[in-house]
């Protein structure tokens, strides 16, 4: 799920409550669970996760931020890493690819950030640091590079995309079986069951 917070100035602190509200929203729109009934915590990896009712939950949790921007996602039976970025200018980003060992090509601002959302939404599905030099599922789905794009490879899946010219974001799922992926872009502000 994402969210623009644009004409507000908020805090990284105050983005992180608005994440955990979005995603506490999302959790109780999609069970039989009562908004006071969720409660976040962090594993020692530091990954977000959810309690209902004080028991922890089965489900698996993320959240990122970037600029006026929130996304929020939720995942059983899979990992689950997102992340979202605004294209900003960057001067060190071959300096970046290259200290994290990428194999590929960096071809543009763009394409940085699309490489760069892969990077951390796959770090955070096995609850690995941005600065490790080894990512299993962003060297099995660097290749898929191109906007609204899925890709699938073992249990790895990935859909990646733009929102508008400068907001690139990212959904990565580790799977525990192999898998369908299966997904559905919504209008902006629609929020509907399947």
């Amino acid at each position: 799920m994402l969210a623009n917070i644009s004409g507000v100035k908020p805090s990284h602190q105050e983005r992180r409550t608005a994440c955990w509200y979005l995603l506490n929203h999302l959790l109780t729109y999609t069970s039989a669970a009562r908004v006071n009934d969720w409660k976040l915590y962090h594993a020692d990896s530091g990954a977000p996760r959810v309690k209902n009712n004080n028991k922890p939950s089965q489900l698996n949790v993320s959240m990122a931020h970037s600029a006026d921007w929130l996304a929020v996602g939720v995942a059983s039976e899979a990992a689950i890493g997102v992340d979202i970025e605004y294209l900003k200018p960057r001067d060190n980003m071959l300096a970046i690819a290259d200290f994290l060992d990428w194999k590929v090509p960096i071809r543009d601002k763009r394409d940085f950030y699309t490489k760069w959302t892969l990077w951390e939404a796959c770090a955070k599905c096995i609850e690995g640091s941005v600065l490790m030099t080894k990512n299993p599922g962003f060297e099995k789905l660097c290749d898929v590079d191109t906007p609204d794009q899925v890709g699938i490879s073992g249990r790895w899946c990935e859909l990646n995309g733009m929102l508008d010219e400068k907001l690139v974001y990212t959904i990565v799922l580790h799977c525990q079986n192999s898998t369908v992926l299966t997904y559905r872009i919504l209008d902006p502000g629609k929020i509907e069951p399947w």
